[in-house]
């Protein structure tokens, strides 16, 4: 994938061009604010990647906040099974 960096100023003449770039060549084009980056342009495809791939890395956090070490999914599913049985029976 390729990188490349241009001011704000730059990118208000080209904003059309660096949007193809992206679009077309999945290009990632930095934004600069006096020399330091604020923004990136990526192609709308990269973006839903970028977001599944967040997406997912939160699962597998609240995942590892939640379930207790060395408990496995399945054990968890037959506890909430048993505890749901438990509880229509009172």
């Amino acid at each position: 994938m390729k990188t490349h960096t241009v001011s704000i100023a730059e990118g208000k003449k080209d904003f059309s061009k660096l949007i193809n770039e992206a679009a077309e060549n999945h290009e990632d084009i930095v934004v600069t604010k006096r020399g330091k980056p604020v923004a990136v342009i990526v192609s709308f495809e990269d973006y839903k990647l970028d977001a599944r791939h967040r997406a997912y890395l939160n699962i597998l956090k609240l995942r590892e906040q939640v379930s207790p070490p060395g408990v496995t999914s399945e054990e968890i599913l037959q506890e909430s099974k048993d505890e749901l049985e438990r509880r229509s029976r009172i």
